[in-house]
């Protein structure tokens, strides 16, 4: 018969060893899954894409001066297109039963001309691997890429109502993606309510429109520019791809990103994270004409494309855009709750110039979503419950528990001090007799729940 010391320490061991295994772990927290990929999967058919490449972009595809086939999109004109399908990545977490999940929709930067949705450069996959890992279904985007040049030889020019066109079928194609995602969400394990936005850069310029444009009106309207065989209409905002489904996702996670509208916000609650550098010169903190410096920023961008574009003499003329302190301005005198991660004196993609900042970085966001995934809120227009409620169930004085879901759920209960007083496994239907606990507070965990706090009382 093993003595007192040996069954206590057995209890404890069996605490330790399951407090630091997996059922510990909280969905959209913590990493419990592994995750498997389905690549190309269609969102939007035969949507128009500019086809009439620029020499630039014509010289780097054919000398492959790129590495990596990372390519700069510039285009002739946009009267000549060709109608191509949308694709999007789907990260899902392997083996998940779960039917009722957060996604996240994963936008890339690269100043509307660049970038991939496989883009490892913009962290994009690893987002889309962290996300997954913790239990949300996320998928990366692809959207239309390009503007067009005017000028000759190696002085070339982008006009504001150029780059705003770009924006607009960015948005037009982010909104498409939002619609498939509520098409498909029974396919897909999510909660159709609960569908978030992670940008980086241009991709946050585009989620952030996202949730705050509401018509084509919102946008200026020298974007429809003349003559109509030249500029052909770029059509409502939401033209392409399913249709029947709120466009706007349930909230943003915007990684220094801006809007160009701030009448357009009006009244809208929709949760956002701003995360923004106050020198950063490509999208300005504050407010200006972002990618002044073009050039510059393909080659950051490229920088195996340095001597190329060295060449170019590239004038843009954006739009003016409002960064995250005037959107932060704006929702604070609103009443609109939101969050907010400011680093003073750093620029554009600060997490790429000081690895100290990307785990910050990547915590903000993780808890933002977590937070909103976890608790029950009202997300836009519909309350939303618990996306995986507790299974545990207490009884009456807490005198047992049991569970709804699982079999054979390793389960402990440990003091406030952290004293081991019960451990064993429980299967749904079954009942697990707490009436030996004396008095006080304890701590119940359940492989895969979050820990439930209760008193005992005789």
């Amino acid at each position: 018969m093993r003595s007192k010391f040996s069954s206590v320490a057995a209890v404890l061991a069996v605490f330790f060893a399951i407090s630091t295994s997996a059922f510990a772990a909280e969905r959209y927290k913590d990493r419990m899954f592994e995750v498997e990929v389905t690549k190309d999967w269609p969102y939007a058919k035969d949507v128009p894409h500019l086809s009439d490449l620029h020499a630039i972009t014509q010289g780097l595809l054919i000398k492959g001066a790129v590495s990596g086939g990372t390519v700069a999109y510039f285009y002739n004109n946009e009267k000549t297109t060709e109608k191509r399908n949308l694709l999007m990545d789907i990260y899902m977490p392997k083996k998940d039963t779960a039917t009722n999940r957060a996604m996240v929709i994963v936008s890339h930067g690269g100043a509307m001309v660049a970038g991939a949705r496989n883009d490892d450069s913009q962290h994009t996959v690893n987002y889309c691997d962290s996300l997954a890992a913790r239990g949300y279904v996320a998928v990366s985007i692809e959207y239309r890429l390009g503007v067009t040049l005017t000028g000759s030889n190696y002085q070339v020019h982008i006009d504001s109502a150029d780059f705003a066109r770009a924006v607009y079928r960015g948005v037009q194609d982010i909104r498409a993606a939002v619609r498939f995602a509520r098409d498909n969400a029974k396919e897909f394990g999510i909660d159709p309510d609960r569908i978030y936005l992670l940008g980086n850069s241009a991709g946050a310029i585009l989620s952030l429109e996202n949730v705050y444009s509401t018509s084509k009106d919102d946008f200026p309207s020298y974007i429809d520019k003349t003559p109509v065989k030249d500029f052909p209409s770029l059509g409502d905002l939401d033209d392409y791809g399913v249709q029947g489904y709120d466009s706007k996702a349930n909230a943003v996670a915007s990684l220094w990103g801006a809007v160009h509208n701030l009448d357009m916000i009006g009244d809208n609650k929709t949760p956002v994270l701003l995360i923004h550098g106050t020198a950063d010169k490509t999208v300005y903190f504050k407010e200006g004409r972002p990618l002044s410096d073009v050039a510059a920023v393909l080659t950051n961008l490229m920088p195996s494309t340095a001597a190329f574009f060295a060449a170019y003499t590239m004038d843009l003329h954006a739009p003016t855009l409002y960064g995250s302190y005037v959107l932060d301005s704006l929702l604070t005198e609103k009443g609109v709750a939101h969050e907010k991660y400011f680093v003073e004196g750093v620029g554009h993609e600060f997490y790429d110039d000081d690895p100290k900042y990307e785990k910050e970085v990547r915590n903000k966001v993780f808890n933002f979503f977590a937070n909103l995934a976890n608790a029950p809120a009202a997300i836009g227009k519909k309350p939303v419950m618990l996306v995986m409620p507790s299974a545990v169930r207490m009884g009456n004085g807490n005198q047992s528990f049991s569970v709804v879901r699982g079999k054979g759920l390793k389960y402990a209960v440990v003091d406030l001090n952290g004293r081991a007083a019960m451990a064993g496994n429980v299967s749904a239907g079954e009942s697990v007799d707490l009436g030996a606990l004396a008095n006080g507070i304890y701590m119940l965990r359940v492989q895969g729940e979050r820990a439930v706090r209760f008193g005992i009382r005789k």
